[in-house]
């Protein structure tokens, strides 16, 4: 069974055909490095977000790979082309079986 969490993402719900438009996508996690010891000693094991996706009806159009030094709570913002009406869909994958996939629809005018 996958584990998720929280995740906001903000853009317009309409776009003029050609606009570019802002993306925010911002997921809660806490990134544990796998770097940390806890008082007894012992090694926190490592679980982080290892990618994070986003496709325009079903066209990759932004993609991070993650690494032990991202801080908690990860957020992109980045920018995308209204082509036509459709679906984003944000997908972050991780350690654990972590898995967070949000679909968020543009109107294209």
């Amino acid at each position: 069974m996958s584990r998720s969490s929280r995740a906001v993402v903000t853009l317009p719900k309409t776009a003029k055909r050609g606009e570019v438009f802002s993306i925010r996508a911002i997921v809660q996690h806490e990134m544990e490095s796998g770097f940390r010891h806890t008082e007894q000693g012992v090694r926190v094991p490592r679980d982080i977000i290892r990618e994070f996706v986003c496709t325009y009806n079903g066209k990759e159009v932004f993609k991070a790979d993650l690494h032990p030094g991202v801080g908690s709570n990860p957020l992109f913002i980045f920018y995308a082309k209204a082509d036509q009406s459709g679906t984003l869909e944000f997908k972050w994958t991780g350690d654990s079986d972590y898995l967070t996939i949000v679909k968020q629809a543009i109107t294209v005018l």
